[in-house]
């Protein structure tokens, strides 16, 4: 630790001199007085610390200097001139180290101040030379630029070298003939008066040929280019000269986060506009920092380059959590917000409506503290999990969590995340998983790590204790069977894995004992769940809960969100007051200050207990009147007396956030090149954007042409309701789940063997030729007699998912529309299908599904005892070698599952 605080001294040090020596308003003997004062506490033992310097023959030294044989010292060296020194002495003995008693970190120090001190001397004396000439009388032909080239003539020949270069250059690339002339090393000619042949060697030339001429080539720029234009370019050099150190650091691989971040610090300093540079190593700057922070995916560098700036990463590097010698990345989740943060910045056109837009105080763990958290608690032995059958992973999961919430964090770690708790305070954090491999085309993880809500109460130490705890949660979640089987179906299983971490302040404002968003969602450019033949997929989706956003990313339980077309927000998913009642949200996650945790209340008990505190809320909620639904009015609702259900009516009717959404959710498609799925909250006041990651496109999800002359006892179920477009036409496997026995089964243990011998199904069957079927919802978490309890992992082999909501008395069990996966499905191209057998004009065919032969015991004898309720049917054995085939189309809103020849040509 004490090395720690003893770089963090001389970090600290070397930031404060930079911010000194950029001061034009001070003078130099002022400015050189602030500077020794800010080194004092930069060295080991500042009680004993008198620095001097000494500069064009004046000397300035604190009050208090005595002469001692403990001395640093470090010359002033001004293109290649020694015009002065800086020194370092101890007033008293201390113990031995590198250079006397002085640490080689800080000789390094002093180098660096003294590098510092002589740029400050260059850049002064480059500004009263311009100035003399001004005042000098001198003719008009002897231009500002003039003067500049002079001075570097007299002081700095290599850097004057070097911009001659350019310029000569710059006059090729203008089309001045006369520029050719001046080109060092002219190619040797032939005895024929040709060039060289070019598969030869070219004659080498003296190095004095390859030197261009100064005052050639300023002459001859003179004459094709203006003043301005000539010191402009001049300048520009010179800016792009002074930052060559970033260009380097940048450009060496080996580079640390920690070293690239003091870069960063030392640009800042040098109070440059990113625009002083040339374009060239504009671009250049943005596309190394993108490549070393984010990723090399060229995709996402193409689109960055242009409206990212260096700026933004010094920025970033000041929230930065890494290692020692750091060569990690802030991951996938990272990438995105951060990317789509500046796109909507850069979106000036849109300014009067996403300036309200903002993305939440972040901190970031770089990718590969994960390995040094696993090294630091000799955990290596950990990533053999990927390579487990995915049921041994299941099992052992839960020990792996336990151990990482037990492990260590290493020293520079715990106090980074301790930098981090004291700037973000006590308001309630979210920590979330950020994978190098997460929200990415093609593979968006989501859901698959965890994401941790942290109330972030009570003393310092407790506070720490809970942040290291989620942390090391987060990192545990890599190793869960979810991800590993979606590495593994991707082809990624090899690819090594590291996890970013993004700690972020939770949106919102407390209202009573509770901190929530006055509302939270999930919005997609595309909608693929289209309730009525009005919307076209490209008016989105939004799907908006009150509170944290949780429910509406993956609903739980018998919750609901409420779904809503930005470009259509008249067309409401639910269009009678019965079915708007029955299918509001009816709970709230909150996080609950006073129990300093996550926490789940209804919506009821929230509204009577708070109601009117909550920012919007008369936007949120509709009071129900006899037969219809009504706007809140007055200054406050009686929400013991009103019956109040969520629609966010107000958000939809008269409020800017849903054109917001719909504009925010346009430009960051457009911009990015692809349709976008956003996560989102609102304190009431501003709009937050919490994540941007690319919707997969399903590009084979076409409509399908439903025939029309299919023979009724072929047909096995059809469906008219919430249908999307494609097609499954090859299945030779059913597993159905039936509704009945299912809803019968005695106990809590039962329902979990149905999700348990689905996962195995799902192993052993034709990968994309079976079919699931089953009551509700697949997936559910909370109350799983409403479906089949089941994660990605167990269903990401089938062709097709089907829930069946058959009615029971006057109730339709609600389906989950695929929400648990929603995203997982649509990548992988499993087709979602809501089956309603008892509406009016539906055909479904239970017969066949509970008279066919069941292959479940001879499969899995283990799960006989399930048999009644799961059953696994050959289509083909049962169908004289047909095979079903499952055809789709959204824009009729229709949907069968017929028994086919296999040498049917329709569809193959």
């Amino acid at each position: 630790m004490g090395a720690l605080r003893e770089r963090a001294k001389e970090l600290n040090c070397l930031y404060r001199v930079d911010e000194i020596l950029t001061r034009d308003d001070l003078p130099p003997d002022e400015l050189f007085h602030r500077v020794l004062e800010t080194m004092v506490p930069g060295w080991q033992y500042p009680d004993v610390t008198q620095p001097v310097l000494e500069v064009a023959g004046h000397v300035h030294r604190l009050p208090g200097f005595r002469e001692t044989p403990w001395v640093q010292r470090a010359p002033i060296r001004v293109q290649g001139d020694d015009v002065g020194s800086l020194s370092v002495y101890y007033t008293a003995v201390r113990p031995p180290a590198d250079e006397g008693p002085f640490l080689k970190e800080e000789r390094q120090l002093l180098n660096a101040v003294a590098e510092r001190v002589a740029f400050y001397v260059t850049r002064r004396e480059l500004a009263e030379a311009r100035t003399t000439r001004g005042k000098s009388g001198r003719r008009s032909g002897d231009a500002k630029w003039r003067v500049i080239v002079d001075f570097l003539k007299r002081t700095d020949p290599r850097l004057l070298e070097w911009v001659t270069r350019k310029m000569l250059n710059h006059l090729r690339w203008k089309g001045v003939p006369e520029a050719e002339g001046l080109m060092p090393g002219p190619p040797r000619l032939t005895e024929a008066g040709t060039a060289e042949d070019e598969n030869r060697p070219l004659s080498r030339v003296t190095p004095g040929e390859v030197r261009p001429s100064t005052d050639k080539v300023f002459d001859l720029a003179a004459s094709h280019l203006t003043e301005e234009e000539i010191l402009g370019h001049i300048q520009m050099w010179i800016s792009q000269d002074k930052v060559s150190f970033l260009i380097q650091m940048l450009e060496d691989q080996g580079t640390s986060l920690s070293e690239i971040t003091e870069a960063l610090e030392r640009f800042q300093a040098l109070g440059l506009e990113e625009t002083e540079l040339p374009h060239s190593v504009q671009t250049m700057l943005r596309v190394a920092l993108l490549r070393r922070f984010f990723t090399d995916q060229i995709g996402f560098i193409n689109t960055a380059k242009s409206v990212v700036e260096v700026s933004d990463f010094h920025h970033l590097s000041r929230h930065l959590l890494s290692p020692p010698r750091s060569h990690g990345r802030l991951g996938g989740k990272s990438a995105g917000l951060f990317l789509a943060q500046r796109v909507v910045e850069e979106s000036a056109e849109y300014g009067d409506v996403l300036s309200g837009v903002r993305v939440p105080k972040t901190w970031y763990i770089a990718s590969d503290a994960v390995l040094a958290f696993v090294r630091y608690n000799n955990l290596d032995d950990i990533y053999d999990q990927k390579y487990l059958d995915v049921e041994q992973v299941r099992q052992q999961y839960p020990h792996v969590v336990q151990v990482f919430k037990s492990a260590e964090f290493p020293a520079e770690l715990k106090k980074g995340l301790a930098a981090a708790l004291d700037d973000l305070g006590d308001r309630p954090l979210i920590v979330r998983s950020s994978s190098l491999l997460e929200d990415r085309t093609g593979s968006a993880f989501s859901g698959k790590y965890k994401s941790l809500f942290l109330a972030n109460q009570g003393s310092k130490p407790e506070r720490m204790r809970a942040l290291q705890d989620a942390v090391a949660e987060v990192y545990a979640s890599i190793f869960a069977p979810d991800p590993i089987e979606y590495r593994a179906e991707r082809n990624l299983l090899d690819v090594h894995e590291e996890m970013g971490i993004m700690i972020q302040e939770v949106v919102g404002q407390r209202v009573g004992r509770y901190f929530l968003p006055a509302y939270s969602g999930v919005g997609l450019s595309h909608n693929e769940f289209r309730w009525s033949p009005r919307i076209k997929r490209e008016d989105g989706l939004l799907r908006l809960v009150p509170g944290l956003g949780t429910r509406a990313v993956d609903r739980l339980s018998d919750d609901y969100s409420v779904l809503l077309a930005p470009r259509q927000p008249g067309l409401r998913a639910n269009a009678t007051l019965a079915e708007t009642l029955r299918y509001a949200p009816k709970h709230v996650d909150v996080i609950d200050l006073e129990a300093n945790g996550f926490a789940t209340v209804s919506v009821d008990a929230l509204l009577r207990e708070y109601g009117n505190e909550i920012p919007q809320i008369r936007k949120i909620v509709s009071l129900v009147e006899h037969d219809h639904l009504r706007r809140p009015t007055g200054l406050a609702i009686d929400f013991e007396e009103e019956e109040a259900v969520v629609t966010f009516a107000g958000l939809a009717g008269d409020s800017p956030f849903i054109a917001q959404l719909a504009t925010l959710l346009d430009v960051l498609s457009e911009r990015l090149g692809m349709p976008v799925d956003i996560e989102f909250a609102s304190d009431g006041e501003h709009l937050y954007l919490l994540q941007c990651r690319p919707q997969y496109d399903p590009g084979s999800a076409m409509a399908v042409a439903i025939p029309r002359d299919l023979p009724e006892d072929r047909v096995l179920f059809s469906a008219h309701r919430h249908i999307s477009n494609g097609a499954a036409p090859e299945l030779t496997h059913i597993v159905y789940v039936d509704p009945d026995r299912y809803a019968a089964l005695p106990d809590r243990s039962a329902l979990l063997d149905v999700g348990r011998a689905v996962g195995r199904l799902n192993k052993m069957l034709p990968r994309r030729r079976f079919i699931l079927m089953g009551p509700g919802r697949w997936g559910s978490r909370g109350d799983i007699h409403l479906g089949v309890a089941v994660t990605y992992a167990d269903i990401n082999n089938a062709a097709v998912l089907a829930e069946v909501a058959r009615q029971k008395e006057s109730y339709v069990p609600d389906l989950s529309f695929g929400t648990h996966f929603f995203q997982d499905l649509v990548e992988a191209e499993i087709r979602y299908l809501p089956l309603y057998p008892d509406e009016e004009g539906n055909l479904f065919r239970e017969d066949f599904f509970l008279d066919a032969h069941n292959l479940l015991p001879y499969m899995l004898p283990e799960f006989e005892h399930i048999a009644d309720t799961l059953r696994v049917i050959d289509v083909t054995a049962e169908a004289d070698g047909r095979i079903l085939r499952v055809l789709m189309n959204g824009d009729q809103d229709e949907a069968v599952g017929y028994l086919s020849d296999a040498e049917d040509p329709e569809l193959r």
